[in-house]
């Protein structure tokens, strides 16, 4: 459920920056659904290390380093991708080559998120 409301969270971010800013579809996707999470774990990289704040012994392993966060973020890129095509129009041939890379994207994070 928590996952649902976050997804409902980025696609309002996503709508709103698009809508408030004049920011293309596909490039406040990427910013939401891509740069915004490596971004956070760049600021709390140091956090997950051993000695860290949330792994003072090392006995946790970073989230980063796990096949559940890179689908997350390939999915993400995979939402990037089909604003991208959005954004050049439904069926042109741009946006073809757009939406062939998102559902590239799509099933190669479906298939490292049920990995995990």
């Amino acid at each position: 459920m928590f996952r649902i409301i976050l997804l409902i969270v980025a696609l309002t971010i996503t709508g709103v920056i698009h809508l408030v800013f004049d920011v293309p579809l596909g490039l406040a996707a990427l910013a939401v659904f891509v740069g915004w999470p490596l971004v956070g774990t760049l600021i709390t990289l140091d956090d997950d290390l051993e000695g860290g704040w949330s792994n003072p012994d090392g006995s946790v392993v970073p989230p980063w380093l796990g096949l559940l966060f890179w689908g997350q973020i390939i999915g993400g890129l995979a939402l990037a991708l089909a604003g991208f095509a959005v954004d050049v129009g439904w069926r042109t041939s741009s946006a073809i080559q757009l939406w062939l890379a998102a559902l590239a994207a799509a099933l190669l994070s479906a298939a490292l998120i049920s990995k995990e």
